[in-house]
């Protein structure tokens, strides 16, 4: 019994590199990224925080003010909104919720030319609404804020990190 758990796990192991999965490491992004001047957000809070700790761990100096070597991360757009996903029950009252965020931006290079056109990401998260735990979905949908938050930035990183 023992050996045949120990066969059926090596096997599970070896399909498993041999497919080429493998954990999301950092964003390799080009040389002319490296040093970068954020605008349109705060990074000091909100949105801004996990963007630019993002940014920071992938090896991007940010600058505070523009500068002639460095490119530029445009925020064009950004919210997060909760829209209603389902109405249920007797009395019609709401029980989903659906937030969805979106995140425009574009980029341009040192010299002022646009690496990237105006793009947008998207991220979109549901859940149960129960009136008689209001205090409970609110934290609920303040962590599901933050984990568009994180989704928007990671998916902003890898689009980055495609630009070469």
């Amino acid at each position: 019994m023992r050996y045949l758990l120990k066969l059926i796990l090596s096997v599970m192991m070896l399909s498993l590199v041999a497919c080429g999965f493998q954990l999301r490491g950092n964003a390799d992004l080009a040389n002319n990224l490296k040093t970068m001047y954020v605008q349109g957000i705060d990074l000091s809070r909100g949105m801004g925080r996990p963007l630019k700790r993002g940014l920071v761990n992938n090896g991007v100096t940010l600058v505070d003010s523009y500068q002639k070597d460095a490119a530029v991360l445009t925020l064009l757009n950004y919210k997060i909104d909760r829209r209603v996903l389902s109405v249920g029950g007797a009395n019609a009252k709401v029980s989903e919720y659906e937030l969805y965020g979106v995140l425009n931006y574009q980029v341009s290079d040192a010299q002022g030319v646009l690496i990237s056109k105006p793009q947008t990401i998207e991220a979109f998260r549901d859940y149960r609404f129960d009136e008689n735990e209001v205090l409970a979905k609110a934290e609920e949908e303040q962590q599901l804020r933050e984990e568009i938050e994180q989704q928007l930035v990671q998916s902003l990183l890898r689009r980055l990190s495609a630009l070469k």
